[in-house]
């Protein structure tokens, strides 16, 4: 039996320090369960007085109504100065029953109904290392469920979600954007039959009467609000993935409410392991790798990133790779600022969108760009830099934060290329300054700029925190062996002037494509193309890989009635017709037989470009008859090569 490492609000004589589904319903989820948490953000101290070097959580959790009977958590730090206070965040629900500094009890007052201030006896001198430990009990408030309770039909589960400012709902913490705890053991003391889950290892179980007593180790940095527990009746089986980068195997722990169908379970979960091999190829290996990985179910809707152990409402696939991906973005390198939320949740889904890229067809992944590009564009404004933190349904808005997060992502890759961009995210990801540590957009910013060779400036005042993206209008013509273009962009929000991302273009003809990057000259310019086959068509942004809208319009002919082409003809003939919505379509050889009527199930509305196959017509002149909706005939002459 180990050796339990904590004595009941006590101080330690010598403390050993170990330092080392769908996607829109993720999000949705997750605005939901961090909302209530921003109203009292600026109300917080985040001024760092010391570095939490290690920490000792011990809780002993009531599972018939949430209270804990007992908690206490030991801190050992070092003061930043000379401090002779520690403020902590801590509701008032929670009872302080001690507080133990210098193997003496001390006394405190409660600043407001989260924190509680600790006047220290004696000064701690910048540098100096020292310690404090706070026992506690009460029942938590659970209103806000960063700590909660509830029932599943396998009984009573108790878990936590503390992101952003939760963690003072259930124990005495220090809540920042600035400072991780170097390392932290986790004791759970918990009724048979249940189980205790947390971060990191689980070194030891120890039967206390007809409790259990669960011992988790984390030696890696942990920001507070990833400190997690969870406590029910589980089911647990473990999957292993091998990690080529550290040519090594390690578990993926899954911990299953067992009135879920186990097998089942297995089936979605072993998905990880594909999922993980995709993230460690592309961004180096799992953070943890020392570890563990795994999921524990808890009854909140969603998932959430903590780290070692995602809590999961259920294994979709997106939820899967979603929490996984946090691993690498938020959980080893996490946003330095709530404003740049976009690094932890824009990286997270775009990583949740590259499963699609490499590991599906590419027909979904198209699908999915093409999704996320169009729920982007639902409105003509936002940025995924959030001004305003408090305003949690913008900072948590899928739309911008993760939704177009990821797509400025995709975008910045296919403009500097996949070598480029993989190459930058590996060393921003992989930087010996923000591992396990802290990082702003200026610093991913240097690291693309660094491999791409570009400047990136514009991109970044433009796309992150500018509002908006281009409305393009193209007109195009072919003369001869010229493709002549006329450009004309419109910025959806006055924050940009002008975007300066190139235009992606697929020229079509009968048996050749061409996809070509246009770059932008201006708000009008025109461009020529130098081309060797009959264009039939233009597409725009076929691959989704710009966020941008378009319409492509006709070069007008001598008729103004009417826009027509390509004429001649090779197959396949589009027209549109201003100021007048077309019912059916006839078509005349040169001695007036008719060849081909159709006569359209839906009315063709006005200013529509539409499209007829002609490939069965012979070469040759025709007369083409359109009749419009007001009974007006439209007459044409195409010529069939």
């Amino acid at each position: 039996m180990k050796l339990i490492g904590f004595i009941w609000c006590f101080l330690p004589a010598f403390v050993q320090l170990n330092a080392q589904f769908d996607m829109e319903s993720i999000a949705k989820q997750e605005i939901l369960k961090h909302r209530d948490f921003f109203q009292n953000q600026n109300k917080r101290d985040l001024k760092n007085q010391i570095d939490v070097l290690f920490a000792e959580l011990y809780i002993q959790p009531n599972l018939n109504n949430g209270r804990i009977e007992k908690g206490s958590v030991l801190y050992v730090f070092k003061a930043l100065n000379t401090i002779n206070s520690l403020t902590i965040d801590l509701r008032q629900e929670l009872k302080v029953d001690s507080i133990i500094f210098k193997n003496q009890r001390i006394g405190f007052t409660r600043s407001n109904e989260m924190q509680i201030r600790i006047v220290l006896t004696q000064n701690i001198d910048l540098g100096n290392i020292d310690s404090i430990k706070i026992c506690y009990s009460g029942t938590p408030n659970m209103s806000k469920r960063a700590y909660f309770r509830s029932v599943t039909a396998s009984g009573p589960n108790i878990a936590t979600l503390s992101q952003p400012y939760g963690a003072h709902y259930w124990w005495p913490s220090f809540e920042n954007l600035n400072d991780k705890i170097d390392s932290i053991n986790i004791n759970l003391l918990v009724d048979t039959p249940f189980v205790g889950v947390s971060n990191g290892n689980l070194v030891n179980t120890d039967t206390i009467g007809n409790k259990i007593l669960y011992q988790f180790e984390h030696r890696y940095p942990i920001v507070t609000y990833l400190v997690a527990i969870s406590v029910s009746k589980y089911n647990k089986y473990i999957q292993k993935a091998y990690l080529n980068s550290v040519n090594k195997e390690i578990d993926i722990i899954n911990y299953v409410f067992p009135h879920d169908p186990i097998e089942s379970n297995q089936e979605k979960t072993i998905e990880t392991v594909k999922i993980m091999h995709l993230f460690d190829s592309l961004f180096g290996a799992y953070p943890f790798h020392k570890e563990h990985y795994g999921h524990a179910q808890f009854t909140m809707g969603g998932g959430m990133e903590h780290q070692t152990m995602s809590f999961m409402s259920n294994f979709n696939y997106d939820l899967i790779a979603h929490e996984l991906a946090h691993q690498w973005f938020g959980d080893k390198v996490t946003c330095s600022s709530w404003q740049e939320l976009w690094l932890n949740e824009g990286f997270a889904t775009y990583l949740n969108l590259l499963c699609y890229d490499f590991l599906k067809p590419k027909s979904e992944w198209i699908a999915v760009l093409k999704t996320f590009n169009e729920d982007v564009m639902r409105k003509t404004n936002g940025s995924v830099y959030a001004r305003d933190t408090i305003d949690e349904s913008a900072l948590f808005d899928y739309r911008t934060t993760y939704q177009k997060g990821a797509m400025i992502l995709h975008q910045l890759r296919w403009q500097i290329g996949d070598q480029a961009f993989f190459n930058a995210l590996k060393s921003y990801i992989n930087d010996v300054q923000l591992s396990y540590s802290f990082a702003n957009q200026n610093q991913l910013k240097y690291y693309l700029e660094l491999n791409s060779g570009q400047n990136l400036t514009k991109y970044f005042n433009d796309w992150v925190f500018g509002e908006g993206y281009p409305i393009y209008k193209i007109q195009w013509e072919q003369k001869g062996k010229t493709l002549n273009l006329k450009i004309n962009q419109t910025p959806s929000d006055k924050s940009v002037s002008q975007f300066d991302i190139p235009l992606p273009i697929l020229i079509k003809g009968k048996n050749k494509d061409s996809l070509i990057r246009i770059p932008i000259e201006g708000l009008n310019f025109e461009y020529n193309i130098p081309i060797d086959f009959i264009v039939n068509e233009l597409i725009f942004n076929p691959e989704q890989d710009i966020i941008a809208k378009a319409s492509i319009v006709f070069p007008k002919n001598n008729n103004d009635l009417i826009k027509l082409y390509p004429n001649p003809l090779i197959s396949n003939l589009f027209f549109s017709v201003d100021n007048a919505d077309v019912e059916s379509i006839l078509i005349f050889d040169a001695i007036g037989r008719l060849v081909f009527e159709n006569k359209f199930e839906t009315i063709i509305p006005s200013n529509t470009i539409s499209e007829i196959n002609l490939n069965a017509l012979k070469s040759g002149i025709y007369h083409i008859k359109l009749k419009t909706t007001d009974n007006r005939i439209i007459n044409k002459t195409i010529t069939k090569i």
